[in-house]
């Protein structure tokens, strides 16, 4: 969603510019650079502006994730330490992935104890081999890691503060590189309003680096940044009866953006001008679930209904060279609609051993192009 409007415009401004370059009679050499530039600057626009809305939603995600865990400890009047850290090697197939991981590993304690105050440390960090080959590419990099502390006020209210980073090296073009560096602080806090219900509110802000080798000859590497404010809101509400769960929830997300102005010197220099966005996401969703014991385990059936809005503003920007020419990206609002449902099972063989398995569709309401996803995991506890 983030991406959508400045990435398009420049792709359709790359176009035009790119067939004025091939048109003017210029030597053949320097004719070829200057449209490889150009074209690998667009393509390092589009990265900077998918990190620039990646990396905060993952880092709500995380907090959110921590919010769910402490909610039966707050309910007895405790607080956990906890860890969700996974740990990734990807291979160049499914069959040569795995992943370790240690989710809700918790401190020991007493039952009688009365813990307030815990930390937590949350996120994955992936360890690529097909990466290894490339060396434009990172073999270590995370979407985002995240320590926090967090103290429980009575049994109702729960404060914390979370500290979060994430890095990476990705290509652009046809040899060059994105390197993003990232480092983010949330502040958090969860109300129990009444029995089952929740109040979860989230704000922070972030600082990302970006640094572009183009990886075209006589063009020199450059660097950007841009700093975010985002913030969110979730209420929600648990209802059960005897082995049926639901849980409807109203989310509110705001994410606003301001890109620093971006340059590539060489045989022309290319720059960007400062830009700036807000984006908002209303969603409103009702997941259920339930579960079965039979002789092969503990089987849970799950479904998730969701319905979102989400507007964007953006103050346009410019790409020139010093030759003069100069392409405009206008100012713009976008809005738009989605649909989504997601169907899945967990299936626990044993306390060591499970298999879940997930089909879910989603489309733009009114376009109805569904975008269909299928996964399946195995996980085995040693």
């Amino acid at each position: 969603m983030f991406q959508s409007a400045l990435p398009k415009q420049l792709s359709i401004a790359g176009l035009v510019f790119l067939a004025t370059a091939v048109t003017v009679p210029k030597a053949g050499a320097e004719d070829s650079l200057e449209v490889t530039a150009f074209s690998a600057n667009l393509d390092a626009l589009s990265g900077q502006e998918a990190k620039s809305a990646s990396d905060p939603a993952r880092q709500l995600g995380l907090v959110g994730g921590r919010l769910e865990s402490t909610r039966g400890a707050r309910i007895e009047g405790r607080n956990v330490n906890a860890s969700s850290f996974a740990l990734r090697f990807s291979g160049s197939s499914a069959e040569k992935s795995a992943a370790y991981e240690t989710k809700n590993l918790l401190a020991p304690e007493k039952e009688r104890r009365t813990r307030r105050t815990a930390v937590w440390f949350g996120g994955d960090v992936t360890l690529d081999s097909a990466r290894a080959e490339d060396p434009r590419l990172a073999a270590v990099y995370t979407n985002g890691i995240a320590f926090g502390a967090d103290t429980r006020l009575g049994r109702d209210l729960l404060v914390g503060n979370a500290v979060g980073m994430a890095f990476d090296r990705t290509g652009i073009a046809a040899e060059g590189s994105l390197q993003t560096r990232s480092f983010s602080d949330t502040l958090y806090a969860s109300l129990t309003t009444a029995p089952d219900t929740y109040l979860d509110v989230m704000a922070g802000g972030s600082h990302t680096a970006f640094r572009n080798d183009l990886g075209v000859e006589t063009f020199s590497s450059a660097e950007r940044s841009a700093t975010q404010a985002f913030g969110l809101a979730r209420f929600s509400r648990n209802f059960e009866r005897k082995r049926l769960r639901l849980r409807p929830y109203g989310q509110a997300r705001y994410l606003h953006t301001r890109l620093s102005g971006y340059s590539v010197e060489g045989n022309d220099t290319y720059s960007v001008k400062p830009y700036s966005s807000d984006s908002y996401e209303l969603t409103l969703g009702l997941r259920g679930e339930t579960s079965a014991k039979t002789r092969a385990g503990k089987v849970a059936p799950n479904a998730v209904l969701e319905v979102s809005r989400a507007f964007k503003r953006d103050s346009g920007s410019v790409v020139s060279s010093m030759e003069g020419a100069e392409e405009v990206a206008a100012p713009a609002t976008d809005h738009s609609s989605r649909l989504s449902a997601r169907t899945g099972i967990n299936w626990t063989i044993t306390d060591r051993a499970s298999v879940s398995g997930a089909y879910s569709v989603s489309s733009t309401i009114g376009d109805f192009n569904a975008e269909q996803q299928v996964s399946a995991r195995f996980k085995l506890k040693f």
